[in-house]
C-alpha cells in the first residue's frame, strides 16, 4: 500500500476489486493449510519432496537441478547468493530494491460472531475498515512519512463466517492488519481495535484472546517479509514496471538455471499467485523445452 494519490496505487485497487467480484476472496475450508497441503501432496504424488524448519542460506545448500525456482524477496535472494555469484549491475539493482510499509496483525478468539451494525457486513468474509475516503488517505500518508496512525485502514477477515469449523461451536476466530512503517516496533492493538469497535461496539466484549505480530516480529517470523512488509517491494509506478531488476526477463536471474517468483516480480502482490506461475511456465520453457505447462485444476487432496 502507498499514499493514495501517487501512481499504481488505484490500479491495484481496481485489480483486488474486480478479482474479488469475478470470484470472490475466498476462504479455504479448513484453513489455509489445506490448500498448502493439497500443492504438498501433489508433489510428492509426482515424486518430489517438501523439507521443513530449515532456512536456506545458500545455493550451494540446494540439490543440483535444471531449474531452481525462489519464492524470496530480492535481499533474502542477495543473502543467499555468494560473494561474486552476480553481476555487479544485477546487485546494485536488487540492493536498490525498496520496501514497502511494513503492517502489525492482530489474531483473535471470539466467544461470539462480531457484532456489526450493518448486519450485511456479518456475511463477508473479508472487510476494510477505514472510515471515509479522507481518512484512509491520510492514514497512508502518516504511514508513508514514517508515523503511526491514529486511526489507520484495517483490512479484516472473519474466516469462520464461511467456515464454521474453524472454531469450537459458538466461537469464532478474527483476524486483522494496518500498516505502519516498516521496521516498526509499535503494537497498533488498542487502535486497530478502535476502528473494529466503531464498525461492531462491544466488540472487546467478545474477545477471548489475542495474538498480535508488530512489523519487526513479522520480519523476524520470515525473512522475506523485510521491514514486515507483506509485499515483497514497494509497488511505486517504477518498481511495477521493473520488479526486482530493470531486465528483459525479470523472473530469471543471472545465475543459470534459477530464477525468482516471489512478489518482488510481476505482476507484483495481490491475491492472484501470477508471480509464481509466469516464472514456472518460463522455466519449463527455457529448461525442459515445454510450451505448454500442464493443467494443476486436479490437484490430489491430502
Amino acid at each position: 500500500m502507498m499514499r493514495l494519490d501517487r501512481p499504481v496505487t488505484g490500479g491495484l485497487g481496481m485489480v483486488l476489486l474486480l478479482l474479488s467480484h469475478a470470484v470472490g476472496w475466498p476462504v479455504v475450508a479448513g484453513g489455509s493449510q489445506a490448500l498448502s497441503d493439497a500443492m504438498v501432496a501433489a508433489l510428492v504424488a509426482s515424486g518430489g519432496e517438501v523439507v521443513t524448519d530449515h532456512e536456506v542460506t545458500s545455493l550451494d545448500e540446494l540439490p543440483s537441478a535444471r531449474a531452481t525456482l525462489l519464492d524470496v524477496a530480492p535481499e533474502s535472494f542477495l543473502r543467499m547468493v555468494v560473494r561474486d555469484g552476480l553481476p555487479g549491475g544485477y546487485q546494485k539493482a536488487l540492493r536498490r530494491f525498496r520496501y514497502g510499509p511494513g503492517v502489525c496483525k492482530v489474531d483473535w478468539a471470539l466467544s461470539g460472531p462480531v457484532p456489526w451494525t450493518n448486519p450485511d457486513i456479518a456475511r463477508a468474509g473479508t472487510i476494510h475498515l477505514g472510515g471515509s475516503y479522507e481518512q484512509i488517505a491520510t492514514s497512508e500518508a502518516d504511514v508513508a512519512a514514517g508515523r503511526h496512525p491514529e486511526h489507520p485502514f484495517v483490512l479484516t477477515v472473519q474466516p469462520t463466517v464461511a467456515d464454521p469449523g474453524r472454531a469450537p461451536e459458538g466461537g469464532h476466530v478474527f483476524w486483522g492488519y494496518c500498516h505502519v512503517p516498516g521496521r516498526s516496533t509499535v503494537d497498533m492493538t488498542q487502535v486497530i481495535e478502535d476502528q473494529i469497535e466503531a464498525a461492531a461496539p462491544g466488540f472487546r466484549d467478545l474477545v477471548i484472546g489475542r495474538h498480535v505480530m508488530t512489523a519487526a516480529e513479522m520480519a523476524s517470523y520470515d525473512p522475506n517479509y523485510v521491514g514486515g512488509n507483506i509485499s515483497a517491494g514497494e509497488t511505486s509506478l517504477l518498481q511495477m514496471l521493473t520488479r526486482p531488476a530493470p531486465r528483459w526477463s525479470t523472473y530469471r536471474t543471472p545465475i543459470e538455471g534459477v530464477y525468482l517468483c516471489s512478489s518482488a516480480t510481476p505482476p507484483g502482490p495481490a491475491v492472484h499467485g501470477m508471480c509464481g506461475d509466469h516464472a514456472a511456465r518460463l522455466a519449463l520453457r527455457q529448461r525442459f523445452g515445454i510450451r505448454k505447462a500442464p493443467s494443476l485444476r486436479n490437484l490430489p487432496t491430502p
